[in-house]
């Protein structure tokens, strides 16, 4: 049985009752049949591990593994850990698939001896009952007219090249052992983006099939949204695992400028999700910690794609929340050219460092505002 078993579909299901059963129905029917189906139950407190026993009962190719509450990256790494596949697939318990997804997917990685698939994909809008339009990547043109390719051919947009999530995907199992890829541990937001940029940046062959072959569904226009607001701090953390993972491999440095522009624009696009104090810290615990740590000081403003993100890096590391929103009410604006822009972050780094040392060996004189203290 295991000789034959074509792809591992990963599935990690939490309180997934309602759409279980239509996303179970859409990996069973597939047309590719040589597949198991591990599910991992994160210790559901509904009936979801209840639909999974029965649909065991009817199809020996379901796989079951239980766990105590312990978030999807531990989930779906359990999953990588017990499959057996030449391929893995990973899906959340409320997508659904058409039923030739993993057929043409696991045929074109045959074909083209590839270490990453890449499907099309929309989003399913479950209280509209609508779709839309899924987000390709910004450099998905790469794939264009079935072309196989790599960092090696694109190593300046490879990272962007596609959707940073897995559920739309396939990875050959013996890559992703073998170069030690896992998803991040410990997070709640952005585990996959973790696993999936890296993989990308390792894989030495990637293509896309044509079409639109999954569905992803969402329960609201604003759910990401709340979850953006209630994790939005691991953000820049994943980014920055994300660097010490391709610098342990010897690839930051020639993908650095693919990362730059990623990362960054992530992070931009996360504050501007933001409203309030959540906006204001957000770009503190940047402007603190993690623009150094993401290397965005050793840019220049001709390394970024978009003049926006290329506005927000520099100011974010150059000013504190206060200072910026002090800035932009004296209508005052940065000159964004090479020539200056790496002085400015100097500049910046001495200031933060000054600042560092007077509030800790002179916390009187500090500047910062307590923002948790009570309003009157």
């Amino acid at each position: 049985m295991t000789n034959e078993i074509k792809v591992s579909v990963i599935i990690p299901v939490y309180n997934a009752y309602d759409y279980l059963r239509p996303a179970m129905d859409s990996v069973i029917y597939q047309t590719l049949r040589e597949i198991e189906i591990i599910c991992v139950d994160d210790g559901s407190t509904d009936h979801s591990l209840d639909i999974i026993k029965e649909y065991q009962k009817n199809d020996d190719r379901i796989r079951i593994v239980t766990e105590t509450n312990a978030g999807p990256a531990i989930a779906r790494n359990n999953g990588i850990n017990r499959a057996r596949g030449e391929y893995l697939a990973f899906f959340d318990a409320d997508d659904f698939l058409e039923p030739s997804f993993l057929e043409a997917m696991y045929e074109k990685a045959k074909e083209e001896s590839l270490d990453i698939v890449i499907s099309g994909y929309d989003i399913y809008n479950s209280r509209r009952a609508s779709f839309s339009a899924g987000d390709e990547g910004e450099h998905n043109e790469i794939y264009n007219n079935g072309a196989v390719t790599s960092k090696n051919e694109n190593p300046d947009y490879i990272l962007a090249s596609t959707n940073n999530s897995a559920w739309n995907k396939l990875f050959c199992r013996e890559f992703i052992l073998s170069k030690g890829i896992r998803f991040l541990e410990g997070v709640r937001m952005y585990e996959d983006v973790y696993f999936v940029v890296n993989a990308v940046a390792l894989a030495g062959r990637i293509a896309k099939v044509p079409g639109v072959l999954m569905h992803h569904r969402v329960h609201s226009d604003q759910s990401r949204v709340k979850s953006f607001k209630k994790y939005y701090s691991q953000v820049p953390v994943v980014y920055a695992k994300i660097k010490e993972f391709l610098m342990s491999k010897g690839m930051y440095a020639p993908l650095s400028f693919s990362f730059l522009n990623l990362s960054a624009s992530r992070c931009f696009k996360i504050y501007n999700l933001l409203g309030g104090d959540a906006k204001e810290n957000f770009w503190d615990q940047i402007h603190e910690t993690y623009a150094d740590k993401l290397g965005w000081d050793e840019r220049t403003a001709a390394d970024f794609e978009s003049k926006e993100v290329c506005e927000f890096v520099a100011n974010i590391q150059m000013y504190d929340s206060e200072e910026y929103k002090r800035r932009l009410s004296r209508g005052r604006k940065l000159k964004l050219d090479d020539a200056n822009l790496k002085n400015k972050y100097k500049v910046a780094k001495s200031r933060k460092r000054w600042r560092r040392f007077v509030a800790k060996n002179f916390p009187i004189f500090s500047r910062k505002k307590n923002k948790n203290k009570d309003k009157r």
